[in-house]
């Protein structure tokens, strides 16, 4: 007999590379979710935000792009079936290759693929997928292309582009395969005085 399935969805938390520390509103935040489990999709980059995040549920995490340069070794791809629900975790740059051809494009033309494309490439490689859940983009993204839905929970830590609230995402799939998805974003706590 399957239960409703509770799931925190993170996703670019960059602690020890973009921030020291993971937020401690952010975690406040994600253990109110009482989740059944964390899927945090890439650029992790330390062992203790996994580890800090495993204090409140089972985590599972997959490399990011910034994981491989700090030499971090995560599964490039993570795998569930959850109340018949097929989910994939992978963080979206689909290889250190591709990222870097990114960047040449950038280079050149002064543009870099959207979102669209990255979902593309996803859904080319995990076609058995129903959900795909990506970071990379630091941008949150909740929407089916080629029969797979895709939901970026946007960026784990206080940035410009989420308006300095780290962001995360609850995905609920229920006993009976439903997926519900909902976007939060944390007031960070204030830098401690010196």
């Amino acid at each position: 007999m399957s239960t409703d399935q509770r799931i925190v969805i993170l996703a670019d938390t960059h602690v020890g590379d973009r921030t020291p520390v993971i937020d401690a509103a952010l975690l406040r935040a994600i253990e109110a979710e009482l989740p059944d489990r964390i899927l945090h999709a890439g650029d992790v980059c330390v062992p203790e935000t996994i580890e800090e995040l495993s204090q409140i549920a089972p985590t599972d995490a997959v490399q990011g792009n910034r994981d491989w340069f700090m030499g971090y070794h995560l599964p490039m791809e993570c795998h569930h079936q959850i109340n018949g629900v097929k989910v994939t975790l992978a963080h979206g740059h689909i290889s250190i290759w591709q990222w870097f051809l990114n960047y040449v494009v950038l280079f050149l033309f002064g543009t870099m693929s959207g979102h669209r494309q990255f979902q593309k490439k996803l859904a080319q490689k995990y076609p058995d997928a129903d959900v795909i859940i990506y970071g990379h983009i630091h941008n949150r993204q909740d929407e089916v292309m080629a029969g797979i839905r895709f939901i970026n929970p946007g960026v784990g830590y206080p940035e410009r582009r989420n308006q300095f609230k780290p962001q995360y995402a609850l995905l609920t799939i229920t006993s009976a395969g439903e997926i519900r998805a909902e976007f939060k974003s944390v007031l960070p706590d204030p830098p401690a005085s010196v």
